[in-house]
């Protein structure tokens, strides 16, 4: 009985919206703030609808995003590493999971209606693999919405490189059957501010310590960088489709 009343009361107290604010925060939420707007304006006049594989999901940053599309069936989230996000099926009953990597993918051809790809490619070496692996895995006329860091975006550890070009990254959709429809740039001073802060803070106190940037202030950054998009956007995001016929 001590116990649960000591429970609900620590709960209590981490709940109250002022330690909400308090708390420590980390840049996917000031990531999503910037970058979920650039996402809804490429695809203006598109619609995701049937099968739809979150390419790189990571903690499922963006499977709220997904979700507000009531024509997706269902959603399959796809990592290396899954994490934590198994355990909201319950949450969201869309969503399966496969634990995977993105260049051998274990799906037919053309099993996917659409497919969102967010801050994966700079990860992987073999990126022209991981592209063609896409192309042969969205139908014919599916969607695929990408995004990637520019070359001269900030220094982040795990990222193989540092980035790709528009043009480089065309390239890249065209020879395995996509044409591009849109494209657009995202992130700019704030969050290169964030992301360099956040390295300098475990450069200084250690890769061990655990952060100590509040969450108000990320969120700020991010509300800042995406309103504002003051200096030079270090982050490009493309609609691309499946050719209709190749």
């Amino acid at each position: 009985m001590r116990e649960n009343l000591l429970h609900r009361i620590k709960s209590f107290v981490i709940n109250l919206p002022l330690l909400r604010w308090l708390r420590r925060g980390y840049p996917d939420e000031a990531r999503f703030i910037a970058q979920v707007d650039t996402f809804k304006r490429v695809l203006a006049g598109y619609e995701f609808s049937g099968r739809c594989l979150d390419a790189g999901c990571g903690e499922g940053l963006y499977k709220r995003f997904l979700e507000s599309f009531m024509e997706i069936t269902d959603i399959v989230n796809l990592d290396i590493n899954l994490c934590h996000i198994p355990r909201e099926r319950e949450k969201y009953p869309r969503l399966s999971f496969v634990r995977v990597s993105l260049t051998h993918l274990p799906f037919a051809d053309n099993t996917f209606n659409c497919c969102l790809c967010s801050e994966v490619l700079e990860h992987i070496g073999e990126d022209t693999v991981a592209i063609s692996e896409l192309g042969r895995v969205i139908n014919q006329g599916g969607l695929l919405l990408i995004s990637v860091p520019l070359p001269f975006a900030p220094r982040i550890p795990g990222h193989i490189r540092r980035g790709f070009s528009f043009e480089r990254l065309s390239a890249l959709l065209t020879e395995n059957g996509f044409v591009i429809r849109k494209h657009y740039y995202c992130f700019y001073i704030f969050m290169r501010v964030l992301i360099n802060f956040w390295q300098w803070q475990f450069f200084v106190l250690g890769r061990s310590k655990r952060t100590y940037l509040p969450r108000f202030f990320i969120l700020i950054l991010g509300y800042l960088d995406r309103h504002l998009r003051i200096g030079k956007a270090w982050g490009l995001v493309i609609l691309a489709q499946r050719c209709l016929f190749e």
